[in-house]
């Protein structure tokens, strides 16, 4: 409301809520200003007093005790949301991910304030994100958006996640390696345990840019892939990481005390993190989602490996001792020098390798955590049971993103050809082979039958084929599994405990 009080002098009065949540009304009148000859200007219109009370009431509802407003933009909301994410113990990977996305869109709407941000705004930047850089970046900046706006709901003026209806682009072409790392079949697993100690393919170094601008060739002798693997002690780490699931930064962060070789366990205390000025550290914390602190079990061949690998370890520290003046944990996997063990060397020695065997480079460390997964629902263990394994808090983490779809499961097909013929497939095939039933005889025989009107019950599905499968193969194929039985005795165990 404006009042002219006198010729050129106007009071402005606004109505605002305080951070109590109370109205009060907010008062100025016009303010001084003078021309180059030091003579009054009037405010003839008000406009100088209208101005003076609103900045005095956006100071009155913007930024109490820290809070935001709906004046706040976007670069403000992502500080303040960058420094939420330090104190809830973001890696500095994470955060300088983060930051990457954050000067994408502080370019597209970094200015603009929170209410001005709409959804269709929202899906126009994931789309440029998209074709400028890949799918995995529209991933990333929703991420970011997504959390970002949902803290602003959290503590501002917004009632409504932009984001949150927010359509994801399609069809958007790849750029580069994209899709995260592929899983492996038991076959593919099989292989690459057994050749990184026996294979004797050649395992050359790839040529820097350099090298290949000069075309100067390579190593003219390289190792094979065993020596390679023996040398930089990669053989039983890909076994462990069979065996366990673990992340690259947890497995080279493990230390001995993390194993009890009697209860046949592993408790993962730490991981390697990167921090910029610091260099690479191993850090332990036990809200870490990133480093599970659960124990799991290790099977039998995990097991034998650790206990040869001490011993290896053992001899080598009486012919090539640590510095005594640098302190290290007792590490399972140390570095030459016995310091941490840099997780980007391990990816370069395993891409090496990966190339020399002809593997597709999306398979890298972190498809045998997927494998894990895959192997242990194929085998019809519980998803909590795997969640557990891998160091998931939240079950549905691993069905969604590690567990194999879309591969034919055996399993499936006995539980179908017992509920049609009462009969198990490969008991069903088993026994037609030991009667010496060949497949003519078969065929003569129901030829026969229908000639005489007699007719009897056939078997259902191709169950004489599962009689061929490799002994390997048969090894590690599912059992059946009643999951509705399975699901009844584990609420049975948990009603019994409580």
């Amino acid at each position: 409301m404006l009042t002219e009080l006198a010729t050129g002098h106007w009071k402005a009065r606004v109505s605002v809520r305080d951070p109590s949540g109370r109205r009060r009304e907010v008062a100025r009148t016009s303010p001084l200003k003078l021309d180059s000859r030091g003579h009054l200007i009037p405010d003839r219109t008000g406009q100088r007093a209208l101005d003076a009370v609103l900045a005095a009431a956006i100071a009155i509802t913007a930024d109490h005790d820290g809070e935001l407003s709906a004046t706040t933009t976007v670069a403000q909301l992502w500080a303040r949301y960058r420094d939420y994410l330090i104190t809830q113990g973001r890696t500095q990977g994470t955060i300088a991910r983060y930051d990457h996305v954050a000067k994408l869109f502080d370019a597209v709407f970094g200015g603009r304030q929170l209410l001005e941000v709409t959804t269709a705004a929202i899906e126009s930047f994931l789309t440029e994100v998209g074709h400028a850089r890949g799918p995995s970046n529209i991933r990333t900046g929703r991420t970011v958006l997504s959390g970002m706006f949902r803290y602003a709901v959290r503590t501002g003026p917004l009632e409504v996640n932009p984001v949150r209806e927010a359509q994801t682009p399609k069809n958007i072409e790849p750029k580069g390696r994209t899709g995260g790392a592929a899983n492996l079949t038991i076959d593919e697993l099989r292989f690459i345990l057994s050749a990184v100690r026996t294979s004797q393919a050649p395992c050359p170094r790839t040529p820097s840019k350099a090298e290949r601008e000069r075309g100067t060739p390579g190593t003219s002798d390289p190792p094979t892939v065993a020596e390679y693997c023996e040398r930089t002690d990669l053989a039983d780490m890909m076994a462990l990481y069979a065996a366990t699931g673990l992340r690259r930064s947890q497995m080279l962060g493990l230390v001995w005390t993390d194993i009890d070789v009697t209860a046949q366990t592993l408790h993962p205390t730490g991981k390697l993190v990167r921090i910029p000025g610091k260099g690479l550290l191993r850090i332990a914390k036990t809200d870490d989602p990133k480093n599970h602190t659960g124990t799991i079990a290790l099977p039998e061949f995990a097991m034998e490996i650790l206990e040869r690998r001490k011993a290896a370890l053992a001899a080598r520290r009486l012919t090539s001792p640590p510095d005594p003046e640098i302190e290290q944990p007792d590490l399972v996997f140390p570095s030459t020098s016995w310091t941490l063990r840099d997780p980007q060397n391990v990816g370069h020695s395993w891409q090496r390798v990966r190339e020399a065997l002809g593997l597709p480079d999306t398979i890298t460390p972190h498809s045998f955590r997927h494998a894990v997964a895959t192997i242990l629902d194929d085998a019809g263990i519980s998803a909590r049971v795997t969640a557990d394994v891998l160091g998931h808090a939240d079950p549905t983490m691993a069905q969604r993103f590690y567990m194999a779809r879309g591969h034919p499961h055996r399993a499936a097909a006995d539980v179908l050809n017992r509920a049609v013929t009462g009969r198990s497939q490969t008991a069903s095939a088993s026994g037609m082979l030991r009667l010496g039933i060949s497949a003519t005889a078969r065929r003569k025989r129901r030829s026969s039958a229908c000639s005489t009107g007699k007719t009897r019950p056939q078997l259902v599905g191709n169950a004489h084929r599962h009689s061929s499968a490799s002994p390997d193969r048969d090894a590690f194929e599912p059992r059946p599994v009643n999951r509705g039985r399975q699901r009844a005795a584990e609420t049975r165990t948990d009603l019994h405990r409580l």
